[in-house]
């Protein structure tokens, strides 16, 4: 099997019901990139890459977008639906809310081609990880294929039905983002130990127009998702420069935000405040 890494694609999971989370999980903003795209930019661009899952806003890289039928029909389903997309040999599957785990999904692919198992899983905690991990394409997809209709399966279960090799996974690098809570510590892990252009370009801009450079880009970008979604694409840049009016007039920026966040929330073309 050739090293090339165009011998192995990414199945992306973005589909599922984000009940604990209430939002598109992969959508979120974590140090000012969607947890989709955290992982994106750890895949090769040869790599290809599909999505299964809501149509992403503006990807950092072409993907292929398809859904699992019917919707919401579990990971499995997911991956069920994603594989009917790829043409590699290796197929390497993760969750969309893994905003650490970009780096590990390369890995993952060259430990499958570097054995013989049908499946490489990482392991955590004394538990394997099927939602970021390498498989063979045949065989997972012979594995679903004796499995039947996979809504609503666990995962696992497809893992019962392959050769797997278990091996060490960090628990930083495998962590998910389920709840606010998470959000919040990803949030803050990635503002401690990461500066890129986004912050490189605010600091120069602030500057340049002699305001404060204290910015908190997700929030801002998460009024501008909630304004894009809610009411149209572009109420995000007017909303964004409300915000900004609002706390430059003494506002709190969190208590804007909410406020802004909770109109687009319930917003609908004939709402109004006047009766």
């Amino acid at each position: 099997m050739s090293d090339s890494p165009s011998d192995w694609s990414v199945v992306i999971l973005t589909g599922g019901a984000s009940r604990r989370m209430g939002r598109d999980k992969a959508a979120l903003t974590v140090g000012g990139r969607t947890l989709l795209d955290r992982l994106l930019s750890g895949i090769p661009s040869p790599v290809p890459v599909v999505v299964v899952g809501p149509q992403p806003d503006c990807p950092v890289r072409p993907v292929t977008v398809t859904r699992e039928q019917p919707s919401g029909g579990g990971p499995l389903a997911g991956i069920g639906a994603g594989l009917t997309m790829v043409r590699t040999a290796i197929t390497v599957v993760a969750a969309g809310d893994l905003p650490y785990a970009g780096p590990a999904i390369p890995r993952l692919a060259a430990e499958v081609r570097r054995g013989t198992e049908d499946a490489v899983v990482p392991i955590v905690g004394g538990r394997l990880q099927p939602l970021i991990a390498g498989y063979r394409t045949e065989q997972l997809r012979g594995a679903l294929a004796r499995i039947g209709d996979p809504s609503g399966r666990p995962v696992r279960e497809v893992l019962g039905l392959l050769t797997v090799r278990a091996v060490p996974g960090e628990p930083a690098v495998h962590a998910d983002v389920d709840t606010p809570d998470d959000l919040a510590i990803a949030r803050t892990i990635m503002s401690a130990n990461e500066e890129g252009p986004m912050e490189e370009w605010l600091a120069a801009l602030s500057t340049r127009l002699g305001v404060p450079g204290d910015v908190d880009v997700d929030l801002v970008l998460d009024v501008a998702r909630d304004a894009a979604h809610g009411v149209e694409r572009p109420a995000a840049p007017l909303t964004t420069y409300l915000l900004g009016l609002a706390v430059g007039s003494g506002r709190d920026p969190v208590e804007a935000a909410a406020l802004i966040q909770d109109l687009a929330a319930t917003w609908s073309p004939d709402a109004s405040d006047d009766d």
